[in-house]
């Protein structure tokens, strides 16, 4: 930020603080001199009734259930009103000054966003649009903010982009480059529900997946525990950024390659996949956490309960990302394996030696123990409507 703007704001910032002080100079002073010539002979008078007295003088309101009477008191009302009318002038046209610059920082995106529970959208490209839009429908019930977006946009671009999307305040704005730590921090990463990189246009695949992977180091020493998706160009960078923290690298095209692959075998399978992924709100799949029964049973045992249950039919089994400790490798009960865990943590160590990715597994079969995996994903009854015939992406 350039200097001229940080001394505009150091002044209007000193002088709204020199002007509420010098309210509350004046309000002490003349409350003294009121407690002092108008209420010590009157006992039923306290010093909040001359406080009062001088507050309603200075404001020039003036209720009239306390006024002076002596000819000490009506000179101190005089005097402070005749310097309410600057004072109180002065006071608010810079309260204006600062709800304005406010106002102003906001709009360019300049302004920390306090949130929590809300997605990040880190860079933008032609894609961004559409994300925007699926995450703020996915959003919880009255989330707002429900989606962040940080990118070096600017703000008659930003605007323009968010009365498209009709999103109003579903959507804030953080301008400036998300690899960089002063930026992204002004849009709360560490209480986000999630964050998605996206690619930069413009740039050679290299240096635009380059770009991705700063600001996954960037994101991971803010919020370790968040989970993170993010876009590459290239297949052969997707290792870099799952060592970056990355949990999920989609590489563009990709999808798009193995959908139009799958035309090849027969044109109902891209129609599935279509009725599948649907957009938010009504897609043909859902994702549920296992109850704690079902943690224990077998997959087999699963389906018949879904299926006699007629809502709704299991298709597959997931596991979240979960950090693994040397304790979850080592046996308790053995004498050599505990004695290590004693040196753990005699020397205040965790024994942290990675992460257990994600995972997904479908149709497991009843050889699989479920009690590895956190939840599983359903087809929901009747959720791939039939399109009109001959329709794009008709119907099964």
């Amino acid at each position: 930020m350039n200097g001229p703007a940080r001394l505009w704001r150091g002044l209007l910032g000193s002088t709204l603080a020199t002007s509420l002080a010098l309210v509350v100079v004046i309000l002490l002073a003349a409350s003294a001199a009121f407690d002092v010539f108008e209420f010590q002979s009157a006992p039923d008078r306290n010093f909040f009734d001359a406080l009062w007295l001088a507050m309603v003088t200075l404001s020039t309101v003036g209720y009239g259930d306390v006024v002076p009477t002596t000819v000490a008191g009506r000179l101190v009302a005089m005097a402070i009103m005749a310097a309410g009318v600057g004072v109180m002038a002065t006071l608010t046209g810079n309260l204006a000054s600062v709800l304005i610059e406010r106002k102003n920082r906001k709009r360019q995106g300049l302004m920390p966003v306090r949130t929590s529970g809300h997605c990040l959208v880190l860079g933008y490209n032609a894609q961004a649009p559409q994300l925007l839009r699926a995450l703020a429908a996915a959003a919880p019930h009255g989330r707002k903010p429900a989606v962040v977006l940080v990118a070096p946009l600017d703000p008659e671009v930003f605007a323009g982009l968010s009365a498209d999307l009709s999103l109003d305040d579903a959507l804030e704005f953080c301008r400036g480059n998300p690899a960089q730590e002063p930026t992204l921090v002004r849009a709360s990463p560490g209480t986000a529900r999630a964050a998605y990189i996206l690619s930069q246009d413009g740039l050679a695949p290299e240096d635009a997946d380059q770009q991705t992977l700063l600001a996954a180091l960037t994101f991971r020493g803010l919020a370790p525990k968040v989970p993170l998706y993010a876009e590459a160009l290239l297949e052969t960078n997707r290792k870099h950024l799952s060592r970056a923290g990355v949990d999920v690298t989609v590489v563009r095209g990709e999808l798009a390659g193995r959908a139009l692959g799958t035309l090849g075998e027969h044109p109902a399978l891209w129609h599935f996949v279509e009725g599948l992924l649907g957009v938010a709100g009504h897609r043909g799949m859902a994702v549920r956490a296992f109850a704690g029964e079902e943690r224990g049973a077998r997959w087999s045992q699963l389906v018949a309960k879904s299926l006699a249950g007629g809502g709704e039919l299991p298709v597959a089994v997931f596991r979240l990302r979960r950090d693994i400790a040397i304790k979850d490798l080592l046996d308790a009960d053995s004498a050599l394996d505990s004695f290590i865990l004693e040196l753990f943590a005699a020397y205040g160590q965790e024994g942290r030696i990675g992460s257990q990715g994600p995972r997904v597994v479908a149709n497991p079969g009843d050889a699989v123990d479920l009690a590895g995996y956190d939840g599983m994903i359903v087809l929901r009854l009747g959720a791939l409507p039939e399109a009109a015939p001959g329709g794009p992406g008709g119907g099964l």
